[in-house]
């Protein structure tokens, strides 16, 4: 028996499948909690890459996502949010600024999670932002992504949930 056959099955499979798999959490009772330090959100979204920087806000800060997501005439709208994050941690970096770090390759290899996520799925990932006013604070913006976290659990989040979450999703890594 010859394995090279079997060898050139999984080898195609893993291309074409296998290293687009992610496990993905989604808890009902953690979408519908439903409590933010914000009334509301207002999501805007560019294709992942340099053609649309501009598109993206210099002047405000703000939280971020970024989704696999593909829209045509013959798919249902769909989208995985991979990760989420804020733009104005403890400063005004503004969203474009942080966007621009997701373009900028030595800081991507820094990041080994994130440069798979980047890596993976660029065709297809678009980057969502909503600019948050004034008003709301660095450690509003802090308290939001962790709420937005702990929402939507994303694959590759790992340090911004809430505690009693952050542990109990270690029990499954």
């Amino acid at each position: 028996m010859g394995i090279e056959s079997v060898v050139d099955f999984v080898n195609q499979a893993h291309e074409e499948i296998g290293k687009f798999s992610i496990e993905i959490t989604l808890s009902p009772a953690k979408l519908m909690a439903d409590e933010y330090c914000v009334e509301v959100l207002t999501w805007s979204s560019v294709k992942y890459g340099e053609a649309e920087a501009n598109d993206v806000p210099n002047d405000r800060r703000g939280v971020y996502a970024f989704v696999v997501s593909h829209e045509n005439s013959v798919l249902p709208p769909n989208g995985c949010v991979l990760y989420i994050g804020i733009a104005g941690r403890d400063s005004d970096r503004s969203l474009r600024e942080r966007y621009k770090d997701y373009l900028n390759e030595r800081k991507i290899l820094k990041r080994e999670r994130i440069a798979r996520m980047i890596g993976t799925w660029h065709e297809v990932l678009r980057f969502y932002f909503s600019p948050v006013g004034a008003e709301t604070t660095a450690e509003d913006l802090k308290t939001l992504e962790k709420q937005l976290n702990t929402a939507l659990l994303p694959k590759f989040s790992e340090g911004d949930l809430d505690a009693a979450t952050k542990r109990k999703r270690r029990a499954f890594r």
